[in-house]
């Protein structure tokens, strides 16, 4: 299983609010739940190769989307 956390960055990225969480049981499934939140986001940068690449690596995936929106930090991280 792995947790979700979409969260909107402000002020040049000094102030993180929580916007979003959720969880998935593949990371298929975290992959596709992001981008239906951020259907800006670019599809390439959340592939689920490189998605469960990072976590195998260093325990989770981080990437920043900018959007007309706004600028988002996603989190992709086992459940332990």
């Amino acid at each position: 299983m792995f947790r979700i956390a979409i969260s909107r960055l402000t002020d040049d990225g000094l102030r993180i609010t929580p916007e979003h969480r959720a969880t998935a049981m593949s990371v298929d499934e975290a992959v596709r739940t992001v981008l239906e939140r951020l259907p800006a986001a670019d599809a390439g940068a959340f592939s689920g190769r490189r998605v469960q690449s990072s976590v195998n690596r260093i325990n989770d995936f981080r990437h920043d989307v900018h959007t007309p929106g706004g600028r988002y930090r996603v989190v992709i991280a086992p459940m332990m």
